[in-house]
């Protein structure tokens, strides 16, 4: 084999995939650990290289277990032997390093080496109490749930933050840790909470998912909210949880006065079909949104009534009316589909019209749809015709997913 080094020579069974034997299991005690469940990351070339691949062991396993509520861990690592180095040649992958290296300086400790100092951690979990401001609560699947908004910043919640986004690593592609010495972001944080079973009065909590947002300013005296990392923990997905959570974090932005209107920092495709959905449900509400008014094309009044219920951006209030007008559209009306189709064609056919002094303008700003776009534009007219039409049914074939959640799941948590 040839990997980071490693002579062809040398034996493939000392090298693991990351990506098979990494693995993240949350508990609150030291007896759970080993039945807890265990959630593969998506994740590994933050700590282990590019190539994803753990060198020197056989039959290696890494496990990182989380205290459910403090976000400290605890490494698991087993393997049956060790790479001979000095026969190989090369160095095994130190684990603890690699770990180590993923952290911030200050925050070191974070993560323990033996199973008693992961025991005195986990002996505090019941003491945890959430950061920030109770905005909303909310019960599924016999738990419940709540959510807490912290715009303010201390030492202690820094490194209860910083704790919490090391699982981004894990989970968020290019994730990276928010300055926590910069006061325009914002955090939200969603917790399962569980009355407590020792005769103290009150809850337990652990981490269900975050969410942080940098405040950019929005002329005169505004702010514009982009949301940087979501993230809802593995054990927590696929129930509506974060459906809950982002429509919940959209509901108290509305209510601020200064917001001007919620982005997103180049949203991954998860989060794009999470945000379409929630936001496909609130702007059905709205009568601007109506089918009758679909129909007839996309408005300034739609994006007006949307921006004001729901502080959408006017480029997500399009796309949201597009999704609504698919929807409203009887599966043997051609007439309508046609109409439909001509007019997001005609939208996705916009960049390609402009100038070269429009895109010199704009070239930072482009993001891959529009670089397609652009690539189209060189085009004759009837590979345009060809390049929009695949455009379409790209944008088509992601709103119908919408669509089937929004029949299958008409409300939200």
């Amino acid at each position: 084999m040839d990997i980071d080094g490693i002579p062809s020579s040398s034996n493939d069974e000392y090298v693991a995939d990351g990506l098979e034997c990494v693995s993240l299991k949350f508990v609150r005690n030291v007896d759970e650990i080993e039945d807890a469940e265990a959630y593969a990351p998506e994740y590994v070339y933050q700590h282990f290289g590019e190539n994803e691949n753990i060198v020197g062991y056989k039959n290696f396993s890494l496990t990182i277990v989380y205290s459910e509520a403090t976000m400290k861990c605890y490494p698991i690592i087993k393997y049956d032997k060790k790479m001979d180095e000095a026969k190989e040649g090369v160095q095994a992958d130190d684990i603890m390093i690699k770990l180590k290296d993923q952290l911030p300086v200050e925050q070191m400790e974070m993560q323990v080496e033996s199973l008693d100092e992961f025991r005195a951690v986990l002996a505090k979990e019941d003491n945890f109490k959430p950061y920030g401001e109770l905005i909303a609560k909310f019960s599924s699947g016999g738990k419940d749930f709540q959510i807490y908004k912290n715009e303010d910043s201390n030492p202690e919640f820094e490194r209860y933050l910083t704790r919490t986004q090391t699982l981004a690593l894990w989970y968020i592609h290019a994730a990276e840790y928010t300055d926590t010495s910069d006061d325009k972001w914002m955090h939200f944080f969603i917790y399962e909470a569980r009355r407590r079973t020792d005769g103290v009065d009150g809850n337990t909590y652990a981490l269900a998912g975050y969410c942080s947002l940098y405040r950019y300013y929005g002329y005169p005296e505004r702010i514009r909210p982009r949301i940087a990392q979501i993230l809802l923990l593995p054990q927590y997905r696929e129930c509506g949880i974060g459906a809950s959570f982002l429509n919940r974090i959209y509901k108290d932005l509305a209510t601020m006065k200064e917001v001007m209107d919620v982005t997103a920092e180049d949203p991954a495709d998860g989060f794009l079909y999470l945000r379409d959905y929630v936001e496909a449900l609130n702007l059905s509400t709205l009568s601007e949104f109506s089918p009758e008014k679909l129909k007839e094309g996309f408005t300034e009044e739609m994006y007006t009534a949307a921006n004001k219920a729901f502080k959408t951006n006017k480029r997500q209030a399009r796309r949201i009316y597009e999704i609504l007008r698919l929807r409203s559209i009887g599966k043997k009306d051609e007439a309508a589909l046609k109409a439909f189709r001509l007019d997001v064609k005609k939208r996705l056919d916009i960049p390609m019209r402009r100038t070269d002094k429009d895109w010199k303008k704009i070239n930072a700003a482009l993001d891959e749809e529009e670089i397609n776009q652009v690539a189209a534009s060189t085009l004759s007219n009837e590979e345009k015709m060809k390049q929009l039409q695949q455009l379409y049914e790209a944008e088509v074939e992601l709103y119908k997913k919408t669509i089937e959640r929004m029949d299958k799941y008409p409300k939200i948590i």
